[in-house]
């Protein structure tokens, strides 16, 4: 029986990617608001050069619009996820629906302000009411990745029957199966661990909003989470590794 591996490696590395995604930015910064966490460079110039409500206003429209860039692009991760539960998919897809919304008032109340110190607390507010690179970002990626990780049990599951049959044969034709066993245990030592790692972290991340952020109380959850995250990712690799190892032994007995 023929151990195959391919959509488990390529699982690990979605999860592997996901997580290291999550803590840079979306996409590369431009005048025109891309979807990204660099600030719009050259409207924020012009402001500071010498403000004016239409000044203000162009930096704030380019603000919005980059967040509906991003919002955009975490829409279209989360529909097109292979692993990511229903469940997660829908509170975070609503998430992402009611701060573009929450946006788009927020522009039309910049479109129609007049006044320069008006505007500019209302444009703290596209950040502080928010926190779409602080919050949603991290929140998209890190409950991807999550999932990812839980999804690779049933792999490591139908691997664990394989091998474990295997073994079974092996020891009753009379081979030493102890190096082979003490590597499927491994496996399911890694596996056991990574889920144990993952599974409490879309709980922990799909509840924590801006006030929880502007309270500080989410950035710590956050990055306990990706370190959380990083250790099941190895602990995936990890099983990986001992799965591999599980079947080069079985073969070294034939």
């Amino acid at each position: 029986m023929k151990l195959r591996i391919p959509a488990l490696v390529g699982a690990v590395a979605l999860g592997s990617s996901l997580l290291f995604a999550s803590a840079g930015s979306v996409g590369a910064v431009t005048t025109t608001g891309p979807s990204g966490k660099g600030i719009c460079a050259v409207e924020q110039a012009a402001v500071k050069a010498g403000a004016s409500v239409e000044k203000l206003q162009a930096f704030g429209n380019c603000e919005i619009n980059r967040r509906f860039a991003t919002l955009t692009a975490l829409s279209a991760k989360i529909t097109s996820s292979k692993v990511m539960t229903s469940a997660h998919a829908a509170t975070l897809q609503s998430e992402i629906g009611s701060t573009r919304a929450g946006l788009t008032a927020l522009k039309a109340t910049i479109d129609a302000e007049t006044s320069i110190p008006a505007l500019r607390v209302d444009i703290t507010k596209i950040a502080t009411q928010f926190r779409v690179y602080l919050l949603v970002v991290p929140q998209v990626h890190l409950t991807n990745a999550s999932d990812g990780v839980l999804a690779s049990q049933s792999k490591f599951a139908t691997i664990n029957t394989n091998l474990a049959a295997r073994i079974a044969a092996a020891k009753a034709a009379g081979k030493d199966t102890t190096a082979a066993q003490a590597d499927l245990d491994a496996m399911n030592a890694a596996d056991a661990a990574a889920v144990a790692l993952a599974s409490p972290l879309p709980g922990k991340l799909l509840p924590l909003t801006p006030a929880d952020y502007n309270g500080g109380t989410a950035g710590p959850i956050i990055t306990a989470a990706r370190a959380d995250l990083a250790k099941a990712v190895a602990d995936v690799k990890a099983a990986v590794a001992d799965a591999n190892a599980c079947r080069t032994a079985l073969k070294a007995l034939k």
